[in-house]
């Protein structure tokens, strides 16, 4: 893909009321061109600046703009005048600490009132302050990744650490007056914290019952049997199923294996209901017909742009049997599939995904093996990034340019959208947190169809081409082929959502492709209303939020030292403090210091960190551990080195880092 078709996918709009910050400089619109915007100083003085469209999507998708719309409007700077702070990352630790006790309470309470157990009245609120403590203790549950704890994991596999013994420190909730709780749930109100919800969703078993090459030849014969214009019965249907088990396992018996078993016709009915009703209709009537009968009625979710609303959600999927019934099982062996843990027993992998509710499309997502908070953060980090480079590196024929910033976004009640750093991280980058009041089933019920109906539309097409370049073995003997990593199964992911679904034609797009949407929108002009986050926003967003001493060297973290002149004069005037730092693993070249009360930028002392994944510095640090591994004062000229050899490396591991949290 060139830049122009990239960049021309990254526009956003800018109103009067918005303010622009490039390169450091704060601009406002003045007015538009048919090519692009002109913008002024953001204090009226100075000469005004023209930026066309191709150059501000440039540096848009290099996240080189710090967009803030509605910045200047009156009830925005009304607000942002009476708040406390503009950013939740502006409060020091103890006040984000207070800050989430209060918050945790009201929730709580919000919660408790939706379910009919209290009403809003002091005496009602008194009565039930032990079950609103109680409850807002799962709001103020934090996990985050930390550098020292991945060091000290290592030490400790290594012997060079003792195992620690005892627990930690717990953060409680301590019971407050009803009349103060309920004047912090006015001031929530009035800031827009609205949203909270029931229960966490309740998730039952959804394994197959029959094996994954069972189902495989089960949805394939239902699929070319029932998916026809000669619109065969369900009992034909069946009829063919019978007959394909029957030839099946005659073919099985010649070669000594255990018969399948053969599905009954309440299996191959479930199996019917189980399709996409759209497809179904399609396959069966002609586009037509399928866009006449699953044309909306009323007007439904009003959703007239791009990231508008986008709604996340968290669940387990059967990946074995999603595989099998797209197709796409053949094309990994047995010993593959057990390295990737999807096997009988362990079948389950954890999904955090997101779609866009105006253009369908999937603009973010999260593979894991134990949900938490850092898969919905990183996650969100996916929604707000250009994910091209992804899709360049399976050889995507469609791109994976779907980006921005959500004005609204929706979740469940599920504990990693509950948890604070990922509240505070929807905050700090101005998007609205709602939570639904029963989760999403209806969008987990869409991303398992997505993956369930890939194998029937385009996986044909991609059949001889760069997928099975990489994928299918063919005649070639499977020991010629690298190793199966957990990489090549984020391939297959990657390429469903790319080439697959985004081309899939999608009934509530009135048989639009969610790409022919995306591009339609782009067209006409209807762009998102927000820029992409810059990287500054990202690290004050999604940083993982340490405490360091500073020194005369500046600040040290994984052994990568930071310094700068501010910091340095800081130094003298202050002497060895402990400082807060925002650290990104994404991106080590630069952090940010908390300096009397503002963040500074700072880079790291070293060249060669700008742009290096935390993971990637690890592998090269122990490279370079000597024998005392206290000593980590390595030469300039060794440690590019090093980074450059693991750089070589881990190229082909980018798809690991982006898609697996």
């Amino acid at each position: 893909m060139n830049i122009t078709s990239q960049t021309h996918f990254s526009r956003f709009t800018v109103n009067h009321h918005d303010r622009i910050t490039i390169r450091g400089k704060a601009m406002r619109l003045a007015h538009v061109t048919r090519n692009g915007y002109v913008l002024m100083d953001a204090n009226g003085s100075g000469v005004s600046e023209t930026f066309d469209f191709e150059t501000l999507s440039r540096m848009n998708f290099d996240k080189q703009i710090n967009h803030e719309p509605d910045f200047y409007a009156p009830h925005v700077a009304k607000n942002r005048l009476e708040a406390s702070c503009q950013r939740i990352s502006d409060l020091s630790e103890k006040q984000r600490k207070r800050l989430r006790v209060k918050s945790s309470l009201v929730f709580a309470f919000v919660e408790m009132r939706k379910e009919g157990m209290l009403k809003t009245t002091d005496e009602s609120i008194s009565a039930n302050m032990a079950e609103i403590c109680a409850r807002a203790q799962s709001f103020i549950e934090d996990q985050a990744p930390d550098p020292d704890a991945i060091i000290r994991q290592e030490e400790i596999c290594q012997g060079r650490r003792r195992k620690p013994r005892g627990g930690g420190v717990v953060t409680t909730v301590a019971s407050v007056h009803s009349r103060t709780l309920r004047s912090w749930v006015r001031a929530f109100d009035e800031y827009g914290l609205v949203g909270l919800a029931d229960s966490i969703a309740k998730r039952g078993n959804r394994n197959s019952y029959f094996s994954p090459d069972e189902r495989s030849l089960l949805m394939s014969t239902v699929r070319s049997s029932f998916l026809s214009l000669n619109r065969p019965s369900q009992v034909n249907t069946f009829a063919d199923v019978k007959l394909a088990f029957r030839d099946k396992n005659l073919e099985r018996e010649a070669q000594g294996l255990t018969p399948f078993r053969i599905p009954s016709r309440e299996a191959v009915r479930q199996a019917i209901k189980g399709l996409d009703p759209f497809e179904v209709t399609l396959k069966r009537k002609g586009h037509a017909a399928a866009v006449k009968m699953f044309k909306p009625v009323g007007r439904g979710l009003e959703v007239s742009r791009p990231f508008e609303r986008v709604e996340m959600d968290e669940w387990r999927i059967d990946l074995l049997s999603i595989m099998a019934d797209a197709g796409l099982k053949s094309l990994f062996t047995r010993e593959e599939l057990d390295d990737l843990g999807l096997n009988n027993e362990l079948a389950r992998w954890w999904v955090t995904a997101a779609i866009d509710c105006r253009t369908r499309c999937i603009v973010g997502m999260k593979l894991t093996y134990n949900p938490k908070v850092c898969a919905a953060i990183d996650c969100l980090k996916t929604i707000t990034s250009d994910k091209s480079e992804w899709a360049d590196a399976v050889g995507a024929v469609s791109g994976w340019h779907m980006a921005g910033t959500p004005e609204v976004l929706v979740t469940d009640n599920g504990s990693a959208f509950k948890a604070g750093i990922f509240t505070d991280a929807c905050a700090n980058l101005g998007i609205t947190h709602e939570r639904s009041i029963a989760g999403l089933p209806s969008m987990r019920g869409t991303i398992e169809r997505v993956f369930r109906t890939a194998g029937s539309g385009l996986l044909h097409r991609l059949h001889g081409r760069t997928f099975a370049s990489v994928v299918e073995r063919g005649d070639h003997p499977a020991e010629s082929r690298a190793c199966l990593k957990p990489e090549d199964l984020c391939f297959a992911l990657v390429r469903w959502i790319v080439d697959i679904y985004h081309n899939t034609p999608h009934t509530g797009l009135g048989g639009r492709t969610p790409l022919d949407q995306w591009e339609a929108d782009h067209d006409g002009g209807n762009f998102p209303l927000r820029a992409m986050p810059s990287a500054r926003e990202d690290r004050l967003a999604f940083g993982v939020c340490l405490n360091r001493k500073v020194d005369k060297y500046g600040v040290t973290i994984l052994g990568v030292r930071y310094h700068g002149e501010e910091l340095s004069t800081w130094y003298r005037q202050n002497g060895k403090q402990n400082v807060e730092v925002r650290w990104l693993p994404d991106d080590i070249g630069k952090v940010e210091v908390r300096l009397d009360g503002l963040w500074l930028e700072l880079s790291s002392v070293l060249d060669g960190f700008n742009g290096l994944h935390a993971q990637l510095w690890l592998e090269a640090r122990r490279s370079l551990r000597t024998s005392d591994p206290k000593k980590l004062n390595w030469r300039e000229e060794v440690v590019h080195g090093a980074i450059q050899a693991i750089h070589n490396l881990n190229t082909h591991r980018s798809l690991e880092f982006g898609l697996i949290s």
